[in-house]
Formats: structure tokens, sequence, C-alpha cells
């Protein structure tokens, strides 16, 4: 038997019953009982890798693996709550955390390697990352990042983590088609790094003559999607079901929903189909998300943002509203010209200042 140690806050609310859950989940896999475990043990896995990183701050320890796993946390929890039968609308929130954590993830990344680099008096590369694009799983989640950020109609977000991972920006075709509508430095690219899976997915971007042929080869897609992750940390983690949870967040192709909202694919051949996030996509769809994107990117160009960021000390390149990952409740607006404040003491470490995604006052 489970241990129920206690019932977490449910964001269904206290008056759900089992059967309530059932009707509105979005995959059959997710059972009441995993949902509310995996709730509380991500409380928990949070918390304490929060007090992990302040405690290796405190002790002058840079390594990154905490902010990592935060941002993993961050989009296992998203994952969750739409499998879960969440509205969208309230995956923002849960995008930006991870947003967040991704920013300060390279931020912490960078640090670690700065100083290691200052003990072996090395020269670093001004575009560090730790994400390797090589790596299937690591492109994975680069991908999904972006990919929701489309969905959402997140274009700075998107922006940001172009800037974060500019060593890879015009080196992969995917990830180029997916950021297209949000940035003014269109890459055209014809080399990517994964032709398994993704190649069908390409094939209904840059292949295909029609319509109908786009849908088939999304739909090849769709169809080989989890067999082809197979040996990803994720992969079958409805079946390894332990005590206090089971490593099971949800199936989601959210590329190929992406790519369908973008491109402009017809998705009814496939829109029930396990792994397709098809009220995602209504919703990118009725929410205008695209258009959102293609304005985020025309402000960046009028006013001459390429990069969406500006490090603390540094005047401000465009006024507005800003935030840094390195305080909570940082936005505030700054006027062009004015130097933008350093956070001391903060435990995610150098000050980046954001343009927030709300301009309104």
């Amino acid at each position: 038997m489970r241990k129920n140690l206690r019932k977490p806050p449910s964001l269904v609310g206290s008056g759900w019953t089992e059967s309530q859950f059932r009707a509105v989940r979005r995959q059959k896999f997710l059972t009441y009982s995993d949902f509310t475990l995996n709730e509380l043990w991500l409380d928990r896995s949070q918390a304490a890798t929060l007090t992990a990183i302040d405690t290796r701050r405190r002790d002058r320890d840079f390594d990154p693996f905490g902010q990592g796993a935060m941002l993993e946390y961050s989009m296992r929890r998203l994952r969750l709550r739409y499998t879960a039968g969440v509205a969208v609308d309230e995956l923002i929130g849960h995008f930006t955390q991870a947003a967040d954590w991704f920013a300060r993830w390279h931020i912490a990344h960078t640090e670690h390697m700065q100083s290691l680099a200052a003990q072996r008096r090395l020269e670093l590369r001004p575009d560090l990352t730790p994400v390797t694009f090589d790596e299937l799983e690591d492109f994975q989640q680069a991908v999904e990042l972006v990919s929701l950020g489309a969905l959402l109609g997140q274009g700075t977000a998107i922006q940001r983590a172009c800037d974060l991972l500019s060593r890879y920006r015009g080196e992969d075709m995917l990830f180029e088609s997916i950021v297209e509508p949000a940035v003014n430095d269109i890459r055209h690219v014809e080399e990517f790094y994964h032709a398994t899976p993704y190649d069908p997915l390409l094939d209904a971007v840059y292949t295909a003559e029609t319509g109908p042929q786009a849908s088939q080869y999304v739909k090849k897609y769709l169809d080989n999607w989890y067999k082809s992750f197979e040996g990803c940390t994720w992969h079958d983690g409805h079946l390894k079901a332990q005590d206090y949870m089971t490593p099971y967040y949800g199936y989601w192709s959210f590329e190929a929903a992406a790519i369908c909202v973008i491109h402009n694919i017809d998705d009814s051949p496939f829109r029930d189909h396990l792994v397709y996030p098809k009220v995602l996509a209504d919703w990118a769809r009725a929410n205008n998300s695209i258009g959102k994107l293609r304005a985020a990117a025309e402000a960046a160009r009028t006013h001459g943002m390429t990069r969406m960021r500006c490090e603390g000390g540094q005047p401000c390149p465009q006024a507005g509203f800003w935030f840094t990952t390195a305080l909570a409740s940082s936005r505030r607006h700054f006027d062009a010209g004015t130097v933008m404040p350093e956070i001391k003491d903060s435990p995610w470490g150098a000050t980046v200042w954001y343009w927030h995604e709300d301009q309104k006052h």
C-alpha cells in the first residue's frame, strides 16, 4: 500500500472527487493517487533543492546542478498539471517559472565555469551554456521549452532562451522553425542534430508539397514519438511506481503542436492521438499566440533590442518594465539610460535584467 503522508493542495480544489478527476484528465495513465503524490513529491523536492542551492552557495560551491534540477521540476509540474486537466491559462505561470529557472541555470553554469577557469587560468568562450544539442534529451528539453513558449504566446521568453542558447543558433532546422515568429535574426539553415526522431516533423515543414502531405508527416512523427525516445530518463515512467510517487507526468509532443500552429498544418487527422496536446493547440489558435510572438519580435526590432536582457551595472537600453531572476517580485520600470541595479548577495549570482512580457502599468 502507498503511504498517504498528507493530502497536498490540489489544483482542482478540495471538493473534487476521484471520478471527477478521471473525467478531466488528458491521459489515462495518470491516476488521482499518482497526481496527488507527485504534487507532494515535487513540493518536497523543490524545497530541498532550494535549501541545497543556498547551502552550496554559502560554501562558495557554484555547481549548477540544483538550478538544473529546479528547471526539470518546473517542467514536470507543468506537464503534470496539463495532463491532470488544468486550464491552459493556469499553465502560463508554471511556464514562466520554468523559463526563469532555465535562465538561472545558465547564470549558475557561467559562474561555475568562471570559478574553475580562474583557478586554472583558462579563457572561456562568451556563449557558455549547460545545454548540449548533441544529446537527445538536452535537445528535447530545449525544443520543449520554446515550443511551450510559442503555444502560450510568450515571445520574450523565447527571445531570452535564444539569447542563452546563442551557441546553437543557426545550427538546427527544427529549433529555428519553432522560434522564427518570435525573433528578428531569422536563421535559414539546412542542418539538424537529430534525424531520429525529428525527421518526419522536419518533412512536414520543409518537404511536404500539400497540406494533407504535411499532416501525414506529423502523424508519422507522432506514431513513432514514444518509442523514439526510449532510453530517456522519463521513458516508461508510468510503469515505475514507488510508494511515494510515480515518475510519470504526461507524455506530450508539444513540439508537434507548435509546428502545426506556427505553420498552419491541419491537425484534424491526428487530433486524438495520445501524445498530441490538442487542447493546448486549440488554445494557441484561439488566443492568437503566434500573433503575439510576432508582435514581440516587432517590438524588439522597433526598439533595436536584439538582446532582451541587460546586465546589472549597465545602462538600460529601453524604457519599460524589466525583471531579474536574482530577486523575487523584481518587476519595475526603468528609463532608458538608467544604470540597472546589481542585486548584492543574491543566491542566483550575477544580476541579469530581462524585458518583461507585460508592459502595462
